[in-house]
């Protein structure tokens, strides 16, 4: 394929003209597995009644084969009509190929379309592969709080203190405002490549803050400079740096973002996760995290002088 070609719209266009030429039965066409969700399988199981399930089976195939996204649906019936044993019941397995990269999205509409019309006594689970994504992302979003946890943690044996870290933490939400509108306007959609991008924009944001924060304080401690002076005097002091850092971030990952690299088809959403992230992040922390220190300083009282000379 050439480089930013629409692989889920060649892929039906490729079913569409091989069906007219061999027939729907014997055509069998899947798209690769290297998108944005890291995972293309689809599978998912029901258990119950046997006669049940030999009942449902065709019901159940033509609802999944409805759902859009999902193709090349099939049972472990087929023919021959072999059941598989899922905790010692009897069960189905329907497997498939996820021809979009929002695979989450497609799983849980067809797991939530079957158990609306399974009957009673049928069981709809997650099969191998579609229980691989879910896991998958919900590993990733622990991570992304614990790379949380690890940066306040950081923050309070650096600051000293468990109020100003939360400061800085409020930088966060802007950076995931940003990154939520940079997936929307290039119509991309949450999968682990954009939660590997807001475990990176967590590290990366909160440096910019730091940056800012640490001046600030230094003016407190060392100047004898009153909140609002030592608030003015970082920001200006510090605009360049921060501004510089996050500019030269946002242009080195934009050809990734682009997809004009090699290998940016599993690395796009990534780098569009933390160019949105930085954009509003750097031009909000500087309005944002001030305000924010100035009410936390009036309950936690202003820092100590240690004496010494200026930062």
């Amino acid at each position: 394929m050439e480089e930013g070609a629409d692989l889920d719209q060649l892929t039906a266009e490729v079913r569409e003209l091989a069906v007219g030429v061999f027939g729907e039965e014997y055509v069998t066409v899947s798209g690769g597995t290297l998108s944005g969700s890291a995972f293309g399988g689809f599978a998912l199981v029901l258990s119950g009644d046997q006669g049940l399930l030999e009942d449902f089976n065709d019901q159940a195939l033509a609802t999944l084969e409805a759902v859009e996204g999902l193709a090349n649906v099939s049972s472990n019936l087929g023919d021959v009509e072999s059941l598989l044993r899922v905790d010692g019941q009897s069960a189905v397995r329907y497997t498939g190929e996820l021809e979009t990269a929002d695979t989450l999205g497609v799983t849980a509409a067809a797991k939530s379309e079957l158990g609306a019309i399974a009957p009673e006594g049928i069981t709809v689970s997650e099969g191998f592969e579609t229980r691989q994504q879910t896991e998958g992302f919900q590993q990733s979003v622990r991570g992304v709080l614990v790379s949380i946890l690890a940066v306040y943690l950081v923050m309070v044996s650096t600051f000293r203190s468990f109020v100003h870290p939360f400061t800085i933490l409020f930088s966060l939400p802007l950076a995931l405002s940003g990154a939520a509108a940079a997936l929307w306007l290039t119509n991309r959609v949450i999968g682990i490549p954009v939660l590997i991008g807001l475990m990176m924009l967590v590290g990366i944001v909160v440096t910019n803050a730091i940056v800012l924060m640490v001046r600030v304080q230094a003016n407190r401690t060392m100047r004898a400079m009153s909140a609002s002076e030592a608030l003015i005097e970082g920001g200006r002091t510090r605009l360049r740096p921060i501004l510089m850092t996050a500019i030269a971030a946002i242009l080195a990952l934009v050809p990734l973002a682009l997809g004009l690299t090699e290998g940016a088809i599993i690395a796009s959403e990534l780098a569009t996760v933390v160019i949105g992230g930085l954009l509003t992040s750097t031009l909000l922390t500087l309005l944002v995290v001030p305000v924010m220190y100035s009410l936390l300083d009036r309950r936690a009282g202003a820092p100590k002088k240690v004496g010494g000379g200026p930062a």
